[in-house]
Parts: structure tokens; sequence; C-alpha cells
């Protein structure tokens, strides 16, 4: 894998030089000479950073579903205090969407 290359994939999984810099443990310089040419990038640092960044992703995503649960939870049971039926609450509880949910987490109700 070259700069370029290296560039476009680092930019295709969302991370600045400076985070990808931090999960391979090196610092933000050697990932900017990487991708300007300067030096050459060893192979097995690129599969610690696939690795590592595939492991990142699956904890964000379990995070995010248990978000959506928690905050699911939480609705059903505000319906079921406010007098709502079983059945609407459930109902309520369905149409959260993921976007509700990391709105849920950034106003600290998850």
């Amino acid at each position: 894998m070259n700069g370029r290359e290296l560039r476009v994939w680092r930019r295709e999984q969302y991370l600045s030089q400076q985070e990808l810099a931090a999960i391979l443990g090196l610092h933000y310089t050697t990932v900017a000479n990487w991708e300007a040419g300067r030096a050459e990038p060893p192979a097995e640092m690129l599969d610690l950073a696939c690795e590592a960044i595939s492991g990142r992703r699956e904890r964000q995503v379990r995070a995010l579903n248990y978000a959506k649960e928690k905050l699911a939870h939480q609705r059903r049971l505000k319906a079921i205090k406010q007098g709502l039926p079983e059945r609407q609450a459930a109902a309520a509880v369905d149409s959260v969407t993921p976007a509700q949910t990391v709105g849920a987490r950034k106003r600290g109700e998850v």
C-alpha cells in the first residue's frame, strides 16, 4: 500500500492522522510521512491498524445498540407511567430511530 492508498483508506475509516497514529502507538508525523511518500509503512503496522479499527467499530455498534435498547425501555416505562395501555407503550418504543438514540445519549438520558 502506498501513501495515497493509505490516505484514502484512512479517510474511508473516518480517522485523522493523529487517531491512526494513536491506534498504532506512533507519532502522527510518522503517518504523515507515510502518506507523503517520504517513508514506507511496514505491512505489519497496517494489519494491526485494520484489526484495531474493526474492533473499535464493533464496540461502537454494540454501544449504540445498548443505548437504543435502554432508551426504548425508558420510553416504555414513561408511557406506562403516563397511563398508556401496554400496546400503545410498545408502539412508542418501536418508533425509536438511531438519530433519537444519539440525541438521547448526548443529553445524558442513556
